[in-house]
């Protein structure tokens, strides 16, 4: 699916899903064909118009800026620098201004990144995941002269020394590419896209190139005391991608070309995951909700989805809203846990470029079509109007959380996994706490809930009617609400359930869902400390209970489950 195509389906997704919640009605049917056809005829009338759009800007006047980025024992160390063009050096923040203009950089392991960039202002950004403020500040460039600037990066919290490690479980590199038979134009190498996951603050990562296993002696050399690299690839089936994790094993699915049926397509699902686990690696069924049929699990096949170890619910090209692949992949998840059918939840930024600059030009464009629009430059024919009606609500609504959301979360570890481990990290040890969904998926916040000194992926035996739960919510952003997730028990019906809320699973039959609402913390300033113990829950009957924590989907975590023996 092209980067168009993509952005429009997400777009429309959204957008069908916010007129369903708010029970609006349809006024014109659109889709993403016809949003489509709409946008082109939108450029000729303008090129008709002699009015051309044009992302270039004095690309000739050009300044370098030196960064260094220390951490707190002011040893360099490799970070995500994020720059954002402004008008004048008043501007003190990268506030929605309708125009996605991030500029994504990454220091070497030293800390150090010289960048070339057009003359002006930016806003800057430092990172480094969850466990790191988030440093922010301006700076300009001078035409043919460099500006020098150092950050101080300071954790927050620092997990490791509890056992749990970020990871990203899906991105691809040149081994992708055509170059190597693949389909999609990816550039770097194994070795930038290691660094450019550790930027983000991650001790793992599979790089699950498509098609091949090319990448695999490169990707092996990446180990350091810092970093694991798993082995991985995407496998291409009749329907789907399967992820073969921890395997050095090209594991190819092999399409019947004569009897192309269920009962043989079926079969060759059940062969390469059984080979999978039998080389000792993982099988995952990766984005199984996707709109395009040769890379979405077939919903025929729901019922042997247990073939699988893990399911990614989260993949990190869309944001984590209800409608999108992402919310629709959820709701699948938090169905067959309904069912008693529980698979362990993963995500992976599916990264395909690290610069991040996937949808700038499109979403430029049709921001700019709509302020042609708004100042009366294009005079919409009457049969149009319905459909231009359409395109203005979902600039205003829509496009203002995608903006937000592929300025925040694209990229390299943009979604994380983090895994609970004893004792000293290695492949083997990461792979086991994905199957025993020890882990939980996030964007930004750190959410570990305890009950009785027990975590995600855990049975907790309970002889008690009510429990008390502790609850680890620190994130470098503030956060708004915390969500407990339980099957559905007479005691918790109709008990602070959001109705009339918009989130994502509360549709689905058999939940109950509580509410937290969180209070900014008094002190806060780069770390929002928002742990709690919530006393006295009802858990008679309950047998099992996940947590969500959010500001928006651009801030958000996600647990496995607890489950109960009660």
């Amino acid at each position: 699916m092209s980067k168009e195509k993509k952005f429009l389906t997400i777009a429309m997704d959204m957008a069908y899903s916010r007129m369903y919640h708010e029970n609006m009605v349809q006024q014109v049917k659109m889709d993403t064909v016809k949003l489509n056809e709409l946008i082109l005829w939108l450029e000729e009338y303008c090129s008709h118009k002699k009015l051309f759009y044009s992302s270039n800007k004095h690309l000739n006047q050009m300044g370098t800026v030196d960064i260094l980025v220390v951490d707190d024992k002011e040893r360099g160390t490799v970070s995500q620098v994020k720059l954002f063009p402004i008008e004048d050096s008043t501007e003190h923040d990268k506030s929605i201004k309708c125009k996605i203009n991030m500029i994504r950089e990454i220091t070497d392991y030293n800390g150090k990144a010289s960048i070339k960039l057009p003359t002006g202002f930016y806003f800057v950004e430092i990172s480094k995941g969850s466990e790191y403020e988030i440093i922010q500040g301006r700076l300009e460039i001078c035409e043919n002269k460099t500006t020098e600037i150092s950050f101080c990066l300071v954790p927050i919290v620092e997990l490791k020394k509890l056992g749990w490690y970020a990871g990203d479980l899906h991105h691809h590199s040149i081994y992708s590419s055509p170059v190597y038979q693949g389909t999609d134009p990816v550039v770097e190498t194994p070795n930038e896209v290691c660094r450019s996951m550790m930027a983000v603050g991650v001790s793992y990562g599979a790089l699950s190139d498509h098609h091949n296993v090319l990448n695999h002696p490169e990707w092996e050399q990446t180990i350091t005391k810092d970093f694991i690299p798993i082995l991985s690839k995407e496998i291409s089936t009749s329907n789907g991608h399967v992820m073969a994790m921890g395997v050095k094993e090209d594991i190819i699915y092999e399409i019947p070309k004569e009897e192309r049926d269920d009962v043989h397509l079926r079969q060759e699902f059940i062969r390469i995951t059984n080979q999978i686990k039998e080389l000792g690696g993982l099988p995952q069924v990766n984005h199984p909700c996707e709109h395009s049929k040769s890379i979405s699990w077939n919903p025929a096949y729901n019922d042997m989805l247990s073939i699988f170890q893990t399911m990614e619910i989260w993949n990190g090209s869309n944001p984590m809203v209800e409608g999108t692949t992402n919310g629709k992949a959820f709701n699948l998840w938090l169905r067959l846990l309904v069912e008693g059918k529980y698979i362990p939840a993963t995500t992976g930024s599916d990264t395909h470029n690290i610069r991040a600059n996937d949808y700038h030009f499109i979403f430029n464009k049709i921001m700019w079509l709509r302020e042609k629009i708004k100042n009366s430059e294009i005079d919409i024919p009457e049969p149009l109007k319905p459909q231009i009606d359409f395109y203005m609500e979902l600039m205003n609504h829509e496009m203002v959380l995608f903006e937000k959301w592929a300025q925040t979360n694209l990229g390299s570890a943009g979604v994380r996994t983090y895994v609970q481990v004893e004792g000293e990290l290695n492949s083997d040890k990461i792979l086991d706490a994905l199957r025993k969904g020890h882990s939980f998926l996030t964007n930004g916040p750190i959410l570990i809930p305890q009950i009785n000194g027990r975590s995600s992926g855990n049975m907790v035996y309970i002889s008690e009617n009510y429990i008390d739960i502790d609850v680890m919510l620190i994130a470098n952003k503030p956060l708004k609400w915390l969500y407990i997730y339980t099957n559905e028990i007479d005691d918790l019906k109709n008990n602070n359930r959001p109705c009339n809320e918009y989130i994502i699973g509360k549709e689905c039959a058999g939940i109950h869902i509580q509410r937290i609402q969180l209070d900014m913390p008094e002190t806060a300033t780069n770390k929002f400390d928002y742990s709690q113990k919530i006393a006295q829950i009802p858990i008679k009957g309950v047998k099992w209970m996940f947590f969500i924590a959010k500001q928006d989907c651009t801030n958000m975590a996600i647990t496995n489950p607890i489950f109960f023996n009660n």
